[in-house]
């Protein structure tokens, strides 16, 4: 639990005067306690309900306008390679006239924001507004290699699905179906937030900002696409190594079924002459023996040779 306070003058986060552009102090807060979220409360006259959403994880991303405030909640996103897991962080933010109260769930976005901030006057001349593009900034540069990452992994797969003997696939693909899920709706939400942004961006700088929202949406609206093909990949290649799988059991059901078969020809004869009755066909004969011994061959051969003219053996 910890909390950062910065005021911006001109654009840059000083303790001094000489303010240009608009001057805001930016409150950023990590796993706030009850006490850190009542005295932001108190100092930014902020609605109750809100602060008790600042103090829980929101579900999906969402920008909302509350009175003079504009809420934004940014799904963040990184990739934990032995797992093979995605891991969702949040920033949500509170902007309002003159401050910006953030609660940052993913460790080091905020601070780069922070250094963007410091490295362009300009863009944080814009007051308070100026935040929300450079996070979104860094959620959307967070997608791009999480997404690389599940593509590297679903090639692998894509390798293995019709390699004889290869590992057993069905429940690491089920897995990476539902990381590319749970990655798009952390991405989708965003897209109609951009879009809102740009049509909304406050002077001055609105121009820019303006931009700024629109090439990330087109760059987002690459990544959701390219995650929206990944599903259907893994969708479909499920479905092939299932058809695979169950092609494989069934050769190997007709390949037990032929020489059960085969076998049992054998068995027949062997079971029929030994029951050991007293009065049996062939039993007085010298070659009844042999007799049998090669008709067991004879159809045994016959039945082999059947079975690989068919494909089951």
């Amino acid at each position: 639990m910890a909390s950062v306070r910065t005021t911006y003058q001109g654009g840059q986060g000083t303790d001094g005067t000489s303010p240009s552009g608009r001057p805001f102090v930016w409150v950023s807060l990590r796993d706030p306690g009850h006490q850190e979220l009542a005295a932001v409360q108190a100092e930014f006259d902020l609605p109750g309900p809100l602060v008790d959403e600042l103090g829980t994880a929101a579900k999906r991303p969402a920008v909302e306008v509350a009175g003079e405030l504009l809420v934004a909640v940014v799904k963040t996103a990184s990739w934990a390679a032995d797992e093979e897991l995605v891991r969702l962080g949040e920033v949500q933010l509170v902007l309002g006239e003159g401050f910006v109260v953030s609660v940052d769930r993913d460790a080091g976005v905020l601070e780069r924001v922070r250094q963007d901030l410091q490295a362009d006057p300009e863009l944080a001349g814009a007051g308070p507004a100026a935040v929300l593009p450079c996070v979104v900034d860094h959620a959307v540069d967070g997608y791009g290699p999480v997404l690389g990452a599940i593509n590297d992994a679903v090639e692998e797969i894509e390798e293995a699905v019709f390699t004889p003997g290869g590992p057993r696939l069905t429940e690491r693909m089920y897995k990476l179906s539902g990381q590319v899920l749970k990655l798009r709706r952390a991405m989708a939400p965003l897209t109609e937030l951009l879009d809102r942004l740009a049509s909304e961006s406050p002077p001055p700088n609105g121009e820019r900002l303006e931009q700024r929202f629109r090439e990330q949406r087109a760059h987002l609206q690459h990544l959701v696409e390219g995650a929206d093909g990944l599903g259907n990949l893994l969708s479909n290649m499920l479905q092939a190594y299932q058809t695979e799988v169950s092609v494989r059991q069934n050769d190997d059901m007709r390949r037990i079924s032929a020489w059960v078969a085969i076998w049992a020809i054998p068995t027949l004869l062997a079971g029929i002459y030994g029951m050991n009755f007293r009065h049996m066909p062939e039993l007085g004969w010298r070659f009844g023996y042999p007799l049998v011994l090669a008709t067991m061959a004879v159809i045994c051969l016959v039945l082999y040779r059947g079975f690989r003219r068919s494909g089951w053996l």
